[in-house]
Formats: structure tokens, C-alpha cells, sequence
């Protein structure tokens, strides 16, 4: 969207404040600044600004005087009207029933002299990229541009040559062929017969104000979003009006754009305001949200300038009276009470939402950035799982298989309402829920693979998937969800084995990717049970993949706690011949892993110094084993003695004696062997030798 800094400056005070300041506080609150272009010539700064899916408010100049006016401080200039035309709004066949209008309203305008614009209209409209036409539509373009709502002006003797009965205005639904070749049924707003509008799409082209006209009937409406975009998903049909639509601005600035424009009318056109019927729906129930200081205070920190170290209760409600918030604090348990205004209830939803305005308005940079404290059991744990992970990460690479990487959005090819995760304003209707499993996005992968000419594809993702709980129904309450960290993989290989070079190369079968899977458990000495599976239904975390796998080919892994951690089996065959594929819940995973320690070992710290090794041939007879011996050793309570070895077994058969051959190491910790210690050696062996025959 293109703005004008001269235009804003006439709705907020933005004396002393330069551009590039402003700038920067536009782009640190979230939006994006670009195509800056200065005309010295009118003293005027251009440039195009592009907000996120939830901030449409501000895609209009009184949206963007606001926000700013929140950002620097300053008042607003703008004129408000107020509500001082009689409104009827029983003239209208209308009803609450309608779901494509919130907002309703036709004026008659008569005797009105429909000439060229004043020759600030038109510069403002060139400066968009706009050709001024005649005064009737140049000012419905420059009401949308600064309100951002749609008014409507019809040449009224168009429509009925003489004077219109307000009672034959009717808003009706109907079958039309009108935008599409598919016969669908939209809300239309007549006249008798004479469709003038469909809600949201469409504006008959044959009663458009010319120069010629006189007399006019300006339409205005608010049109309910939701219909717009469920009408665009039937009709796969979307127009410049109903993009229009769908950015229109606040629903409570609708009245202001629509006085404005009887004015402007009045005031260049010099016309005859006549009746005004309105109709509004009234459907808004102010949001509360409950807000501990506290949190407030965990996750914005400290403040640089503070003397106190955080913001204080003073500063907290004059930010949020600011962005218009009604706050109440309550002291005793230390919240907020804060009510959201109508122009703010489709973005903030969520504690966290507000304390994002709070920092946001203050400035991120004031506060201090340090990272969060850890605790060092959690570091451990934390520790172990990434090494985990990398080992497992390791291991399916080396049985050759390639990570891939997909978001957390994406198209389900197997959808489950009950237990997926909807986002509230998605970027994209692909990107309404988030991901329930991973097989899904392999299985696109694997598509898109196909058709590029690759039969080979073995491929696996580490990855978090999203989930509601299974026995709570969706509704128009929050419900819980779950975020868990999942393992997926798909193999599919047509030259996977060659019995010998006369054979033709043969596809992967169903033992063959077992087997991969077995070896994979094995390596990582995972304990684990696999069990077949009659009905998907009956399982507690893999039952939203029914329509995928070939039940005839899957099977459940369990652990040793009769839990499942996985899933193993065969794709159906309209995803691909012979593709496998296979899920788990990898904390589940790890948690089954057992590592096998086959060597029991003792560790003691090395010693720098250097060794004393004797070497004593022994005769034992039956009644003295070598296990006695060591014993004897054992008992002599020398500190020294690092190792007992034998060296040399054998028996003499003439004797009917055994000679053993003794290497015993001595050796001290922290110190070279003294002549001391050497004596203490030698008196120890020679009782050895005294007691036991020498060969």
C-alpha cells in the first residue's frame, strides 16, 4: 500500500519528527517500509508499506495515523462525525439472518453538479497511481484509500427513472450464474429486479455515475469477511472488489467514511442531501483478557533506564490507554483487567498478544536482552535428547537415507478436524491448520518427486507435529493442543535388488523395508515389540492415517511397556507401488533405547611414575590353587602392588605338581619407588618362595 507523508500529517501531529525516525519505528513494530521517493517540489514523502495478515487495520491513511499516533505519542487531528442523520432502517427488506453484510446504508443526493475534481483530489490520487475521472468517483477512490471502505455511488435515474421507494430495496439470496459458469448461490442486492450488487463481488456496470449525472444514491456497506472468502472457495473465483473487501478497514470507522463522503458530495457537488437508511447488525461482544504483572515482567525483562528494573504499573496502563485498551488494575492480585478495542479484537487474542503491544509501543531496544536462566538438570536432559537425536540423525543416513525439511503448514492428504490444530489468521487457506504428522508432507515429497523422474526416493524428517486431544470435540471454545516431536520416513526404490547381472532389477519389498527398519531399531538397541494391526481406529497416536497405509501391510511397534512408539507399513497404491513408510514418536523412541554394556570395567587414574615388575616361579601341589595365591598377595596390604598376572600354567606330570608363573607390577601414585619399597618387595616375595617349592 502506498502512503503520503503530506496526507498523514494532516491527521496526526508529526511536527519535529523526521522520516527516517518514523521509519525506523514502523519497521522495529513489524511493518515493512520500501520505495521511498521524496518530491521536493510539494514537500512530500512516498513510500509503499506492507503490514502482516492480522495488522489489515492499518492499510488505510487514518489506520496508519492511528498506529503512528501510538508509536510517537502524538495526537490525532482527524475529524470525527457524529451520528446526527436520522437513520430508518425499516425501509430495508433486510433481516439478521444475512450472513454477507454487518453494515448497510443508501443515501439519495439530488440536483448535484458532477464535475472535475479540485486539484487536490487529483494530485492526491496521482501520487496512487490513480487517473482522476470525474468528482463522483474520484472521491469513492479517495474514501477507500483513507478510511479503507468501499462507498458505492449509483446514477439513481439508472436504476428507476423516477422517485425511488426505498421498500423495493431488497437483499436476497439467489442461484446466479453471474460471476461463474457454476451455479452457485450468492447475496444480491436489488431493486424490484435490478440486481445492483452482489455483496462483495460484483457492482452492476450499467448504472455507474457519468458526467452527465445528477441525481445519485451512495451506497455503503460492511461485508462480512467470512462470507467473502467461503464465496471465493466455491465460485474458485476471487475479483478486485472482493480483494478489496477482504482489506476493507475497522468496521467502526465505516461511519466516518461514510459522512465524509455525503460531505465532499455536498460540499464540490452542490447537491440536495435527501433521506439516509442504514441498517446495522449488532454483533460484537467486548473481549476481556486477564493479564498477570508478573508475566509481564518474565517475559519483557528489565528496562535499561528503569531504577526499579521493570516497567511500573503507571507506565503499563498509560501504554495500553494509548493503543485505546480500557485497564483496570487490580492490586490485591496483582492483573490487569483489560478490555480490547473493536478495531483490535480479530489480533489479539491471548495474553501474550498484549504484552506484545506493551513492547512493542515502548521499543524492544529499551529493554535488556539476556538469555533465560537453565537450570542444570534440564541442560542434562536437554543435553542427552540432542545427542539422541544426532545418534539417530547418524544412523538413518548411514542405512542411506536423506533428512528433508517441511513447515509446519501444509495441505493434509488426510484431514481430521477433531484433532487438528487451526491457526486463527493464516497467511494462506493452505495453511489453516497446522500438521497433524509427518507422513503427509514425505508423501508430497515423494509426488513431486515422481514427477521430476526420481524412483528412487528414501527420504526421512525430524520434525514437531501438532494434535488436540481425541475426546475433545471442536467448538467455538479454546480447546487444548499438544506439540509433540516426531521421526517419519518413506523409502521407495524399482532397482532396489539384482539377484545376478541376467536378472532384471527388483522393486523394494515389504521384508526389505522391514529389514531397514530392524536394522535401524538394532543399531540404536531399541527394545521393542512389533505387533499387527487389524484396525487403525484402535490406535491411540497413529489412528489419522487409515486412508494412507495398506492395513494388509502395517504393524504397530510397542515398547516393553506395551505403549506405542511407531508405526511400519506400506503406502495404498494410489501414493505410489511398493513405497513404505514409517512414524514415530521419537521421545517415546529414545526413552526405549537400553544401552548393552558387555565389558564391566574399572577405572583408575594413571600414574607418571615408573614400575618395579617381578617375576617369581611358584610349585603348588594340589592342595594350593592359584586363587590362594592371590590371596596371600592381597593380604600383604601393600599399597604398591598395581597388577597380579600369570604368565606361565603348566603341570608336571612326573610330580603331579603345578608350576605357575607370577608377574606382579608395583607402583606408586604420586611418587618414584624408593629403596625402601623395593626392600619391602623383596622381603614379601622371598616368604612367598619360602613357603611355596622352587622348580
Amino acid at each position: 500500500m502506498k502512503f503520503s507523508l503530506r496526507w498523514l500529517k494532516q491527521i496526526v501531529d508529526l511536527n519535529g519528527i523526521k522520516f527516517s525516525s518514523l521509519a525506523e519505528k514502523l519497521n522495529v513494530s513489524g511493518f515493512e517500509i520500501e520505495n521511498i521517493i521524496h518530491d521536493p517540489s510539494v514537500n512530500d514523502t512516498c513510500f509503499d508499506l506492507t503490514a502482516t495478515a492480522n495488522r489489515q487495520d492499518v492499510l488505510s491513511v487514518v489506520g496508519l495515523a492511528r498506529e503512528i499516533s501510538c508509536l510517537v505519542n502524538r495526537p490525532l487531528m482527524y475529524k470525527l462525525y457524529t451520528d446526527s442523520l436520522n437513520t430508518n432502517i425499516n425501509g430495508f427488506n433486510l433481516s439478521d439472518k444475512n450472513v454477507s453484510i454487518s453494515d448497510l446504508s443508501l443515501t439519495q443526493i439530488y440536483h448535484l453538479n458532477n464535475t472535475l475534481s479540485p486539484s487536490w483530489l487529483q494530485y492526491y490520487l496521482i501520487s496512487q497511481n490513480i487517473k482522476p475521472l470525474n468528482l463522483l468517483i474520484d472521491i469513492s477512490e479517495y474514501i477507500y484509500l483513507k478510511w479503507g471502505h468501499l462507498i458505492h455511488i449509483f446514477d439513481q435515474k439508472k436504476i428507476y427513472s423516477l422517485e425511488l421507494n426505498y421498500s423495493r430495496f431488497s437483499l436476497q439470496k439467489t442461484n446466479s450464474y453471474l460471476l461463474s459458469k457454476q451455479n452457485v448461490e450468492l447475496e444480491v442486492l436489488k431493486y424490484d429486479d435490478l440486481i445492483l450488487s452482489a455483496i462483495g463481488f460484483y457492482v452492476n456496470p450499467r448504472i455507474q455515475c457519468d458526467l452527465l449525472t445528477n441525481s445519485i444514491i451512495i451506497f455503503g456497506q460492511v461485508c462480512n469477511k467470512q462470507y467473502i472468502k467461503s464465496t471465493q472457495k466455491l465460485l474458485n473465483l476471487s475479483t478486485d472488489l472482493s480483494k478489496k473487501c477482504l482489506n476493507q478497514g475497522l468496521r467502526s470507522d465505516f461511519v466516518n467514511a461514510l459522512y465524509e463522503t455525503i460531505q465532499l458530495i455536498g460540499s464540490f457537488g452542490c447537491g440536495t442531501l435527501g433521506k439516509f437508511y442504514g441498517y446495522h447488525k449488532i454483533n460484537y461482544i467486548p473481549k476481556i483478557i486477564i493479564l498477570d504483572m508478573n508475566k509481564i515482567r518474565n517475559i519483557l525483562g528489565v528496562v535499561r533506564s528503569n531504577l526499579s528494573g521493570y516497567l511500573t504499573v503507571q507506565e503499563i496502563t498509560h501504554l495500553l490507554d494509548s493503543l485505546n485498551f480500557i485497564t483496570i488494575y487490580d492490586e490485591s492480585k496483582s492483573i490487569f483487567k483489560i478490555q480490547v478495542p473493536i478495531h483490535r479484537q480479530y489480533d489479539i487474542n491471548r495474553p501474550i498478544d498484549v504484552i506484545e503491544e506493551i513492547g512493542r509501543i515502548y521499543g524492544f531496544n529499551k529493554f535488556i536482552s539476556r538469555l533465560p536462566f537453565v537450570h542444570k538438570s534440564n541442560l542434562s536432559i536437554y543435553s542427552t535428547l540432542t545427542s539422541k537425536i544426532s545418534q539417530i540423525r547418524y544412523l538413518l543416513r548411514y542405512l542411506g537415507l536423506h533428512e528433508v525439511q517441511n513447515h509446519s503448514f501444509g495441505e493434509h492428504l488426510v484431514s481430521n478436524i477433531t484433532t487438528e490444530v487451526q491457526v486463527l489468521n493464516p497467511l494462506g487457506q493452505d495453511q489453516s491448520f497446522l500438521r497433524s504428522n509427518l507422513i503427509d508432507q514425505l508423501v508430497i515429497n515423494e509426488q513431486n518427486n515422481l514427477k521430476q523422474g526420481n524412483k528412487n526416493i528414501e527420504i526421512f524428517e525430524i520434525g514437531k507435529i501438532f494434535k488436540l486431544n481425541k475426546s475433545i470435540r471442536r467448538s467455538n471454545h479454546i480447546v487444548s493442543s499438544f506439540e509433540f516431536l516426531y521421526l517419519s520416513g518413506l523409502v521407495t526404490n524399482a532397482t532396489f535388488l539384482q539377484r545376478s547381472w541376467s536378472h532384471k532389477p527388483e522393486s523394494l519389498s515389504w521384508f526389505h523395508a522391514k529389514g531397514i527398519i530392524e536394522e535401524f531399531l538394532d543399531r540404536l538397541q531399541a527394545v521393542i515389540v512389533w505387533k499387527n494391526i487389524n484396525d487403525l481406529n484402535e490406535s491411540c497416536l497413529f489412528f489419522n492415517l487409515t486412508k494412507l497405509l495398506n492395513m494388509n501391510r502395517t504393524a504397530i511397534i510397542y515398547n516393553m511397556k506395551n505403549q506405542e512408539i511407531g508405526i511400519f507399513g506400506q503406502l495404498r497404491n494410489c501414493y505410489g507401488i511398493s513405497a513404505y513408510t514409517f512414524e514415530f514418536d521419537l521421545v517415546k523412541l529414545i526413552a526405549s533405547i537400553k544401552s548393552v554394556n558387555h565389558i564391566n570395567s574399572l577405572f583408575y587414574p594413571y600414574s607418571y611414575y615408573p614400575s618395579l615388575t617381578r617375576d617369581i616361579s611358584l610349585t603348588l601341589d594340589k592342595l594350593n590353587s592359584i586363587d590362594i595365591v592371590k590371596q596371600q598377595i592381597s593380604s600383604f596390604n601393600n599399597s604398591l602392588i598395581e597388577s597380579v598376572e600369570v604368565f606361565n600354567h603348566y603341570k608336571n606330570k612326573s610330580t603331579n605338581c603345578y608350576n605357575v608363573g607370577l608377574r606382579i607390577i608395583y607402583r606408586a601414585c604420586d611418587r618414584t619407588l624408593s629403596y625402601d619399597d623395593i626392600n619391602r618387595i623383596d622381603k614379601e616375595i622371598r616368604g612367598l618362595l619360602i613357603k611355596y617349592r622352587i622348580c
